[in-house]
């Protein structure tokens, strides 16, 4: 998730085959390599074309945020999918965002600081900045103002440290990645006590993980927070490491 690159968010070694990666096929992911060299991609151009949103918007969408929605739902929706290696992930974000206004607001986030980060070129970064910026401070308040004592409202700020996670990441907060993934972990202990959090979900889980074919949501939600857990210490270890070289 936190790279375009299946291979790369895995800290894997990509093998480059075509027409699919070995690591893409293992998963049973469509594989969507994209060149290290920009040199080879106009330099006025998008990777992927961006025509109709494949999902109506939560909310009705204002003048230059098209753009930035539908590149996080044709780009980035399945990003989560490749790092949880669960394809099911792309349909919880998808829908998290058409339900949810925080995560309406953060889905507009992220596809305009991925879009920048991948395309400089057509996106002013100031400009991109600040939109960015404005709709995560947008998506804290509303998810400030969901949360109250039930399952659902709880699901969904697990759900949103992880989008929020992303967000950090995007923005350079290295070190509020963490900060997010801490408060999800506690809001998962939380919604444990809760005896209503048994909706069911059909997965189909990579090899990796250790999910069945039929999970609840807080089975996904505690994978994933495993799992950006992992990561974290992971890129904290490195960062100590290189410290004291």
């Amino acid at each position: 998730m936190f790279d375009m690159q299946y291979c790369r968010t895995r800290h894997k070694k990509c093998d480059e085959a075509r027409p699919a990666c070995s690591a893409c096929i293992r998963v049973g992911w469509k594989c969507d390599f994209v060149s290290s060299s920009p040199s080879k991609a106009p330099q006025n151009a998008m990777t992927l074309p961006i025509r109709s949103l494949r999902y109506p918007s939560a909310r009705p969408l204002l003048d230059g945020e098209h753009e930035h929605m539908e590149y996080f739902q044709v780009i980035c929706a399945g990003e989560f999918s490749l790092f949880f290696e669960l394809p099911a992930w792309e349909n919880i974000i998808l829908q998290g965002t058409l339900a949810e206004p925080a995560l309406h607001h953060a889905a507009l986030a992220i596809g305009a600081l991925t879009s920048n980060r991948y395309h400089p070129d057509i996106w002013q970064t100031p400009r991109v900045i600040a939109f960015s910026i404005r709709h995560y401070n947008m998506a804290i308040q509303d998810l400030r103002c969901r949360l109250d004592e039930s399952s659902q409202s709880l699901e969904v700020a697990v759900l949103a440290s992880v989008v929020f996670s992303y967000i950090e990441f995007l923005l350079g907060l290295d070190s509020r990645v963490g900060m997010h993934v801490q408060a999800g972990c506690a809001m998962l202990e939380n919604l444990y006590t809760k005896p209503d959090r048994t909706l069911a979900v059909s997965t189909q889980a990579g090899p990796n993980c250790q999910i069945s074919s039929l999970s609840t949501t807080y089975d996904l939600l505690a994978s994933a927070m495993f799992q950006l857990t992992a990561q974290v210490n992971y890129s904290m270890a490195l960062q100590s490491s290189s410290n004291n070289e």
